[in-house]
């Protein structure tokens, strides 16, 4: 591969990966909100259970929703970490792809100046005859 198609490849990588890395910090924000959100319901699920045994009346509604609330903070955070799966792995396909064209303009180069180049011999011979 010549060095313009490297330097192309790279540039186009470059951007491929800050795009990358853009997106997946989006999801790990989310996922840290989810996780904060999980240890407050926690920490209300602990509130209510000593406040219910202090009252002599455990609020097992309350516990419940909030235990439906963790279960869903955690549902969105396997939803999450499979889209940063799917980031990269989209990414590594458009690097990989980038690569390939660049290779591939590289050859065609290679190809069309070598072409030139047996046509510019094939010219000499014949004015030579």
């Amino acid at each position: 591969m010549g060095f313009m198609d490297k330097m192309k490849a790279a540039a186009k990588n470059a951007d491929s990966k800050a795009g990358e890395e853009i997106d997946k910090s989006k999801y790990r924000s989310k996922i840290a909100d989810e996780k904060r959100l999980i240890k407050e319901t926690y920490e209300k699920i602990g509130t209510a259970y000593y406040e219910g045994q202090k009252n002599g009346s455990i609020p097992e509604d309350d516990l419940i929703n909030y235990c439906k609330q963790i279960d869903g903070s955690l549902a969105k955070i396997e939803e999450y970490e499979k889209k940063i799966v799917e980031i990269e792995e989209e990414a590594k396909a458009e690097r990989e792809k980038n690569n390939a064209e660049a290779e591939q303009a590289a050859k065609e180069r290679a190809e069309a100046k070598a072409a030139a180049k047996a046509e510019k011999a094939k010219t000499a011979d014949d004015n030579e005859e």
